[in-house]
């Protein structure tokens, strides 16, 4: 009786409140980038290869806002442009191993028209980031520039691909780059950010890539048509158990992991619209085409809503099943784009088990594998 009572409760917050995010995540932008790229704070038409808008809800100290990132990339250089809403500083950190640890971080503001630019690094979860200068580093933006007005900041500025600085991370043509991003409404630095943030996967142009447009689904196999369509609703499985995780327990945890899942499916849908497959996620909430992970939701979905440990577990229990399936897939498939978007939703799961299993250490539970080797497990919980 406690049980439907919980879920009754969940669907009127659900249906009161939308959810923790929108349904449907930010569309990547194409086209092909034929005017010459200037960091002059103007986003120009066909100034960049590819774009796309992120959005941060209002909640718990953040007011909420927009950023839209541009970006092209060659095999020696990437350049990018980030159009912020706070009217304060806007950054982009690249591949944190948890939450904001280990970030390569990019963080900029323009005051009396004058652009400043910071090459960062993160070293704790939530902080601090100092200049990699300060830590044995090197500056590594070789151009910057930038605009303000009203509350919008723009920053434009390019960077080799690898900067050999042990500071920055190294990125290679089709890499799908897991990324943070934060707005603060002031310029000073060490304002924390207060606007929004979020999380989301930025694929970088492959070696082959030319004008946009969808790929032959006959170059695909059918194992490579099925990898897709699991991954995608595999994703949607995870945000759909932690957002009710958080409606639950409040715990924050799931309302950072649920934003994260959902960047993991707009990276799924990606590779669904570029191949030109029907996407499998159902619209409603909880319901999946997938007759195996239908099962293990609701499996999931009772332990889950006992308690906020029995949230954890549940969830660190998904996570392994996600890292599995994902090692599957990159194992089966020799489509690079495809490889290149599953290692980037593989490092993601595998942060998430790491934070599931400490938030579980925290609270004095040792959370022990249910799917993974131990051996390969405490790999996992111990790398960084």
């Amino acid at each position: 009786m406690r049980l439907i009572l919980i879920l009754f409760a969940l669907a009127i917050v659900a249906a009161l409140s939308g959810c923790i995010q929108p349904q449907n995540g930010p569309e990547v932008r194409q086209t092909t980038a034929t005017a010459e790229w200037k960091p002059d704070g103007v986003v120009s038409p066909n100034e960049y290869a590819r774009s796309m808008t992120l959005h941060g809800a209002s909640s718990n100290g953040y007011s909420g806002g927009i950023l839209e990132i541009s970006w092209k990339n060659d095999a020696e250089s990437l350049y990018m442009a980030l159009n912020g809403s706070g009217g304060g500083w806007i950054s982009i950190g690249f591949e944190p191993s948890e939450w904001m640890k280990d970030a390569d971080i990019i963080m900029g503001s323009v005051q009396n028209g004058r652009a400043t630019v910071l090459d960062e690094y993160c070293t704790g979860n939530y902080g601090p980031h100092e200049n990699d200068t300060n830590l044995g580093g090197t500056y590594d933006i070789e151009q910057f520039g930038g605009s303000a007005s009203g509350q919008n900041t723009v920053i434009e500025f390019n960077r080799r691909m690898n900067t050999t600085d042990r500071f920055d991370k190294a990125f290679t043509r089709g890499q799908a780059v897991s990324i943070i991003w934060a707005i603060a409404d002031g310029t000073d630095e060490n304002v924390k950010h207060n606007v929004a943030k979020g999380e989301g996967i930025l694929n970088l142009i492959g070696q082959n890539e030319s004008a946009p447009g969808k790929t032959s689904v006959a170059a695909l196999t059918a194992g490579d048509v099925d990898g897709l369509r699991l991954i995608r609703e595999e994703e949607k499985v995870s945000r759909d158990l932690y957002q009710s995780f958080y409606i639950n327990t409040s715990a924050t945890i799931f309302e950072d992991t649920a934003r994260s899942e959902q960047s993991h499916m707009d990276a799924a849908l990606m590779l669904l619209n570029e191949y030109g497959l029907q996407d499998p996620a159902k619209a409603e909430k909880g319901r999946f085409a997938n007759e195996s992970l239908q099962q293990i939701y609701d499996r999931l979905m009772v332990q889950g809503l006992r308690s906020e440990n029995d949230s954890l577990s549940a969830a660190a229990e998904y996570e392994e099943i996600s890292i599995i399936d994902l090692e599957k897939q990159i194992s089966a498939t020799d489509k690079q784009d495809i490889k290149t978007v599953y290692e980037g939703l593989l490092a993601g799961s595998q942060k998430h088990l790491r934070a599931y299993v400490k938030a579980l250490q925290k609270r004095g539970i040792q959370y022990s594998p249910q799917h993974l080797e131990v051996a390969k497990y405490q790999g996992l919980i111990g790398s960084s």
